[in-house]
């Protein structure tokens, strides 16, 4: 089969085509057609009210909060020193 056969082959299906997209391609075509609304529109400016709400569901907000555990965490502690439970023993 040629190449223009194998075009004109397509160019019929589609026209005979339904237009219904299969179910496995719906999400394809969703996506799809959510970025040429995108390129074609662009981004909508953001609103104080949508910052406010997305900082308040941030892990980082609460994570302030917490004690810090300097025994524990090795990001809060010199790791060559020695801990505060050596240092009692030692004394």
């Amino acid at each position: 089969m040629t190449e223009s056969q194998r075009l004109e082959l397509i160019a019929n299906a589609v026209a005979k085509g339904d237009k219904k997209v299969a179910p496995k391609f719906e999400d394809l075509l969703s996506e799809f057609l959510s970025e040429k609304l995108i390129v074609e529109h662009g981004l909508s400016e953001v609103k104080q009210e949508e910052v406010e709400e997305e900082f308040v569901s941030l892990d980082a907000v609460s994570n302030d909060r917490e004690k810090e555990d300097f025994d524990n965490d090795e990001n809060l502690v010199d790791m060559n020193a020695v801990s505060s439970f050596w240092q009692e023993i030692e004394s």
